[in-house]
């Protein structure tokens, strides 16, 4: 049963008035970003060149090779072709192979074009003779727009139709990137419809419901819009969308709820929505401003990384809280003001508001509390157990990239991925490359280093070195397996252990990837402990204690190391390849970790602000230890484990995609915010907190602030006058 709070007299017309004119700036502010951000977006990059490790050996023997031969190495198509009869390396070129290489030569990224009649090589007619492939190296090139061309030539083609497929790296990278974005799009709106319901629920109310969805657009919006600025400086990876809808949709819902929750609460214990506002201003707005700093600041910090994919992610995560932030505190207020009565009209009937300090009458997460902090040793201690046997299989993880060996078979690349690894023994689909820079070298001593590049395991066949320009000289080599698999990693890791003359460098799929996951373990200690130290800080200044910190940071790292196990698990050792519908590929991606551990992060430490925080309130008008943890916790349990909830069916939805990465992505976002929200919030706070009693607030003297507590973020000397001139307009 619901009812209408008693309230004081309707707000003044002036109030409504301003209201509606901040929501009228807000809406132009976010369709202003949606028309920029949709044409910037047309710009955002999605390359292979997104994945290079900036200034490494690989990258530059690569520039080298380029500027030498106006081939990119990590660039190139490959068309595998149905012969209308069997052939053999001297046969005729048939009529339909002849088609596709007149269709690639004319292209003008194309810069050669490789088939068996004008190599003479075996390798490139399957077993039976019935298929064959055209390789084709390309130089600088826009790879969807030389993709969909090529694709269309290819179409218009009618003996080619249902007889050719197109792949290679050039054209795996744009299909990963295809299927994607149209399987984020799929899950989103199959999500939907259970999601509006969801929040129906947990909201009371069509209207109320709708605040988060508004909230989600609203920081997407203003994202996109600012991404087409920062794109006029630096360029952006498309990948960072991902990150920036996960991310925009589940701060929206967090910051929602704690502010319309927060507010109903209010209202009904003061019974005025002008002194409920500025209550929440006060207090839950206080919680959004920590919250949504830390979590930017903590998300820029991924900017350190030179890889385009991830510093793109943590400039466009960095945006996309602030943006969160910025419409929870002040476009929200605006909407309650305009929305209130008909927000309130939806309120159940709650029979515990009271003032700070009061007695509390007990609700369903306070006895949860209480249960737990009776034995707390108890608790605290099965819950790590619990996480720590979650996190340990992520001790035997493996990494692996994303290729066409990801696609579904509905993807041409995927098919003819398929098919050269099945019906072609002897071709190598992406072979390494060894280069050579050496001036006087002999060609004696490159023979000797080919002979003994050949030894090495996993090593199928090593061509003669080839002269390419000035002082380079270059040597494909075939590798045994596929070329992100562990295998051909470790014969990688040998060939680059040779002694080479002059100066050598791997390059090719396999080098390129080692060399991105060295990049990524380099710069990742110091971004880690800027992260730590962001954390550290910002939640002192909440908390103004040393422990509590430390304390959240430690749960973030359990949720996290717990999740990533479970992906090992799930994903690397296979268990669940059949429920989930894939092939095991043996290793995690380590772009997806990435998307993981920021969402993850983020979303954790929200939780965590949002628990800490209405438990320092209650500490703070001086309730005992454990009754203000039990308090803080009743009072916002339900809102993260909403919240929580939400974002696992939103981001679940993924794990129906056809690439492993993406399910990978939807599991692990899932299963971490429900944990979170459940077992590190609903047990081992309150635990930990009832073992360290008192101690859980200490901090040093030196540290210690004698004066009033921070205050409102609306109320600040910086916020307050810009809202008031705002107002007044």
């Amino acid at each position: 049963m619901s009812h209408s709070p008693s309230l004081s007299p309707a707000p003044v017309t002036d109030q409504r008035r301003r209201a509606r004119f901040i929501l009228w700036v807000a809406g132009v502010v976010a369709f202003l970003g949606l028309v920029g951000g949709g044409i910037a977006s047309a710009h955002l990059t999605s390359s292979l060149s997104d994945y290079d490790a900036p200034g490494s050996a690989v990258v530059l023997a690569q520039h080298q090779l380029q500027q030498a031969t106006g081939a990119n190495p990590e660039e190139g198509y490959e068309v595998v072709v149905r012969t209308p009869a069997p052939i053999t390396e001297s046969s005729p070129v048939p009529e339909r192979i002849a088609t596709v290489v007149a269709l690639l030569r004319a292209r003008p990224e194309v810069r050669g074009v490789l088939d068996y009649a004008n190599t003479g090589d075996r390798s490139m007619i399957s077993g039976n003779g019935t298929l064959t492939v055209v390789v084709a190296t390309v130089g600088t090139v826009n790879e969807q727009k030389a993709v969909t061309a090529l694709q269309r030539a290819i179409a218009a083609q009618p003996s080619l139709k249902g007889n050719t497929w197109l792949g290679g790296p050039t054209v795996a990278d744009v299909q990963i990137a295809s299927v994607s974005s149209k399987d984020l799009g799929h899950a989103e709106l199959l999500a939907l419809p259970f999601l509006i319901l969801l929040l129906f629920f947990i909201f009371r109310g069509l209207r109320a419901a709708s605040i988060p969805l508004i909230g989600a657009v609203f920081a997407i919006a203003v994202t996109l819009g600012v991404m087409g600025l920062v794109m006029v400086v630096v360029p952006l990876s498309v990948f960072a969308l991902n990150l920036v809808i996960a991310l925009g949709l589940g701060l929206a819902v967090d910051f929602s709820l704690l502010i319309v929750s927060r507010f109903r609460e209010e209202v009904a214990r003061q019974g005025s929505m002008d002194r409920a506002l500025a209550t929440v201003r006060r207090t839950a707005g206080h919680t959004v401003l920590f919250s949504s700093i830390t979590i930017a600041a903590a998300m820029a910090t991924l900017a350190i990384f030179p890889e385009r994919f991830v510093y793109s992610m943590g400039i466009a995560g960095a945006i996309v809280v602030l943006a969160a932030g910025a419409f929870a505190l002040l476009v929200l207020p605006s909407l309650l003001v305009v929305w209130g009565e008909r927000i309130l009209a939806r309120t159940p009937t709650v029979g515990h508001h009271r003032e700070a300090g009061q007695e509390h009458t007990t609700g369903r997460w306070y006895r949860v509390a209480s249960a737990v902090m009776r034995r707390p040793a108890v608790w605290a201690t099965a819950a790590v157990v619990v996480l720590v046997l979650l996190a340990t299989p992520f001790l035997h993880v493996s990494f692996t990239g994303g290729d066409a060996s990801a696609l579904p078979p509905s993807s041409s690349a995927g098919t003819a991925y398929k098919v050269v690894q099945t019906q072609f023994a002897d071709f190598s689909e992406a072979p390494a490359g060894l280069v050579v820079d050496a001036p006087h070298v002999t060609e004696a001593r490159l023979a000797q280093y080919a002979a003994a590049a050949a030894e090495v395991p996993g090593v199928k066949a090593v061509s003669a070195f080839e002269h390419v320009g000035r002082s380079l000289w270059e040597s494909n080599v075939a590798l045994a397996s596929a070329p992100l698999s562990p295998t051909a990693q470790r014969t990688v890791k040998a060939l680059q252990a040779l002694d080479g003359p002059g100066q050598t460098t791997v390059i090719g799929q396999t080098a390129s990837f080692l060399s991105l996951q060295t990049s990524l373990r380099s710069h990742l200690p110091l971004v880690l402990g800027l992260i730590v130290l962001i954390g550290l800080v910002m939640l002192f200044v909440m908390t103004r204690s040393i422990v509590l910190p430390v304390m959240a940071l430690v749960m973030n790292t359990l949720t996290i190391g717990a999740t990533f196990g479970v992906l090992v698990v799930a994903f690397q050792w296979g268990h669940l390849a059949h429920l989930l519908g894939f092939t095991s590929p043996g290793a995690l991606q380590s772009t997806s970790l990435i998307i993981i551990l920021a969402v993850v992060f983020g979303l954790s430490t929200d939780y965590g602000v949002f628990l800490l925080g209405r438990i320092k309130e209650e500490h703070d008008a001086g309730v005992a230890p454990g009754e203000s943890v039990a308090v803080g916790l009743d009072r916002t349990g339900g809102i993260v484990t909403a919240a929580a909830c939400c974002l696992a069916l939103a981001i679940g939805a993924l794990m129906l995609s056809e690439l492993v990465f993406v399910k990978e992505l939807g599991l692990g976002v899932a299963f971490a915010v429900i944990i979170d929200a459940t077992l590190v919030r609903g047990v081992l706070v309150p635990a930990v907190m009832k073992l360290m009693g008192t101690g859980a607030w200490w901090s040093p003297t030196s540290l210690r602030v004698r004066h009033a507590p921070v205050p409102s973020p609306i109320s600040t000397p910086v916020v307050a006058p810009v809202l008031q001139k705002v107002e007044a307009r």
